[in-house]
């Protein structure tokens, strides 16, 4: 339990507030400082109001029924502090670290449903998301969040890179980005059923015809301003979102890589006095920028002695290479793996695989896919950024493990950036006890801890025959990328050819 505020817009409700209170045990207290009107102590709760109009309890830390009932009363007086489901289904959306100097702009979608309103405002509804907390505050409410995952609550959470943020304008990003996150809880809630709310952040043209069409189909639609204020589908998104911003930036933190003497990067915000100093501090040891800071933002530009403003460009998410059936199913709310395909822009065939190749270009190292037609073998330009946003998801095979074909990837430059990388249970097992699989996985969990990739594992090792012939094994991890709309990754032809075949969008390495 934690504690409550109201606002009392009438001192004649705060004086029957305070009669049922002492009415029903309340123990009156001398106020403790000059903006208190009243301090009334109920069984070990501590029920406060000031002059301005703010009432404010602290939690009953023995879990008292009668706080919660004095609670519920305050709330039948006062009323929600929330718009009241309208809904069976309530979705919010919304994103943080847009305006900070380091780290990922993080965007998260919540889902839940209208019967456990109450019990989420409950944990939720105190929590102050306007202030700078620690990642322990954050965490220990994102656990308790967590707890409510039997009872429906989901959500989906995705992360722009600071090269991103350095280079594009982000509202077209942020469109895809929400427009997939709604089509995977589509497959969870029925489009009549749900509410849907997000702020207006200069949504584009792709995404308010997509909320048109959800509205036509029955869902309430709302976009406004200041929206997590008023609708707790926005708060408990704003809440997960700080989490996961929160736990790159602890971890930052405690790199000993990224600190200057023993200054680390502090929040991340350019008004926060630690940041500011360690920026200054690193720019001054002649180091190049770690991959999150964000190049663009005036602090850094200032340091560096550039005075022109950046000038963004539209990401190059390209929509003409994906199929017609995909971005038409897109169009409706279906995410499907199954009507993925990518169109070469030099030869015009559809492909349902693509080969990956890491190449020279100048000093650096550079990835990209390639058509699979050997008459073609072009590279297929943006293939990357624009999979990323509109699917997100890859599974890699056993082969694609021993290869390191994600962790390569990741050190030599970024094609496999942000993914969320799936771990099946079935490759998990092929790999057991493989040094140079070890070795990977390892190397994808560092990434992951640094925020570079989101790695998931599913399924139970132990659940699993002892022995999988190879097209049960096939089958399964084929299954798993229908079950998570998940591009597969594979050094195997066979297994390129299996999944090309059950439809499946795969690259062959």
């Amino acid at each position: 339990m934690r504690g409550r505020s109201w606002h009392v817009s009438e001192a004649t409700l705060a004086d029957e507030i305070k009669r049922y209170l002492l009415d029903n045990g309340g123990i009156e207290q001398e106020v403790k400082s000059e903006p208190e009107a009243w301090r009334i102590r109920f069984s070990d709760a501590t029920i406060t109001y000031y002059k301005k109009g703010t009432l404010y309890s602290t939690p009953s830390n023995s879990q008292d029924p009668s706080v919660l009932s004095a609670w519920n009363h305050i709330d039948t007086l006062l009323g929600s502090r929330y718009v009241q489901p309208s809904k069976d289904f309530l979705i919010g959306l919304d994103e943080t670290g847009k305006g900070e100097i380091i780290g990922h702009t993080v965007l998260t979608g919540v889902i839940f449903p209208k019967e456990i309103f109450k019990e989420v405002d409950l944990l939720v509804g105190p929590a102050d998301t306007k202030k700078r907390h620690t990642f322990q505050y954050w965490d220990a409410i994102f656990a308790d969040l967590d707890k409510f995952r039997p009872q429906g609550l989901d959500f989906i959470f995705e992360k722009i890179p600071p090269w991103h943020v350095d280079v594009y304008n982000l509202n077209k990003i942020m469109d895809v980005c929400y427009q997939r996150i709604l089509s995977m809880f589509f497959r969870k809630a029925e489009i009549s059923r749900c509410r849907i709310v997000l702020d207006d952040y200069g949504i584009g043209p792709t995404l308010r015809r997509f909320l048109n069409f959800l509205e036509k189909q029955g869902a309430e639609i709302v976009v406004t301003q200041n929206s997590e204020d008023k609708y707790l589908e926005v708060k408990t998104a704003s809440l997960i979102s700080k989490r996961i911003r929160e736990a790159v930036l602890k971890a930052i933190n405690e790199d000993e890589q990224f600190q200057i003497n023993g200054l680390s990067i502090g929040s991340g915000n350019a008004n926060d006095s630690q940041t500011a100093e360690w920026v200054k501090k690193w720019h001054a040891s002649g180091k190049p920028w770690p991959w999150f800071v964000k190049r663009s933002f005036s602090t850094i530009r200032k340091l560096e002695g550039k005075v022109e403003k950046t000038r963004k460009i539209t990401p190059p998410i390209r929509e003409d290479i994906l199929s017609p059936q995909f971005l038409e199913d897109f169009s409706k709310g279906k995410l499907s793996i199954q009507s993925l395909a990518v169109a070469c822009p030099s030869c015009g065939s559809v492909l349902k695989s693509a080969t990956f190749a890491i190449f020279d270009e100048g000093s650096a190292k550079k990835s990209a896919l390639k058509c699979a037609n050997p008459e073609c073998n072009q590279f297929i330009t943006d293939a990357g950024i624009t999979l990323r946003y509109y699917c997100g998801y890859v599974i890699p095979d056993s082969s694609a493990i021993q290869r390191s074909i994600i962790s390569n990837d990741l050190s030599a430059s970024r094609f496999f950036e942000n993914f969320t990388v799936i771990l099946t249970a079935v490759v998990r097992k092929e790999c057991n006890g493989k040094p140079k699989a070890k070795k990977e996985f390892d190397r994808l969990r560092e990434y992951s801890s640094m925020g570079r990739i989101k790695l998931e594992t599913v399924g139970r090792v132990e659940d699993l025959p002892e022995k999988l012939s190879q097209t049960v094994r096939d089958e399964r991890i084929v299954q798993s990328c229908i079950d998570y709309n998940a591009i597969l990754i594979t050094g195997d032809k066979s297994m390129s050819a299996f999944a090309e075949g059950r439809g499946i969008f795969n690259i062959y390495v």
